[in-house]
């Protein structure tokens, strides 16, 4: 890679993380009103908080299925599909990569502007 294109890059993936820098912010000034469309989601179902917790970038939906099982939720991989379907549709996860463990999620910027992750950890778990 030639020093020019090295430098364009640099220049670009500053101005990325400059402009994801900049929704995080206005996405904390609206913190509240956020988080009070998101918990109430996540309060009526467990198995959608678990499967939150579970998604990190290195699983695939076979392994958080099984992640849940081990953990006594249950939980089957289409159950599992349906979850990341719904945290997709609020903007919390998105798909990172197809691997032979199958497809893998990571967490939106959204789980770090808001500490979202730290939220869902707080909601009363019957099994605990």
């Amino acid at each position: 890679m030639t020093d020019e294109i090295y430098n364009e890059l640099r220049v670009i993936r500053s101005r990325i993380e400059s402009i994801e820098r900049g929704q995080e912010v206005l996405i904390r000034a609206e913190r509240a009103q956020i988080m009070a469309e998101i918990l109430p989601v996540f309060a009526g179902d467990q198995l959608l908080c678990r499967v939150f917790l579970l998604v990190d970038g290195l699983r695939g939906q076979r392994q958080i299925a099984q992640a849940l099982t081990d953990g006594g939720y249950g939980g089957s991989e289409a159950t599992v599909s349906r979850k990341i379907d719904i945290l997709q549709e609020l903007d919390l996860v998105a798909l990172d990569d197809r691997t032979a463990a199958g497809k893998i999620y990571q967490k939106t910027q959204f789980d770090r502007a808001l500490r979202l992750t730290r939220e869902i950890e707080r909601i009363p778990n019957p099994r605990r």
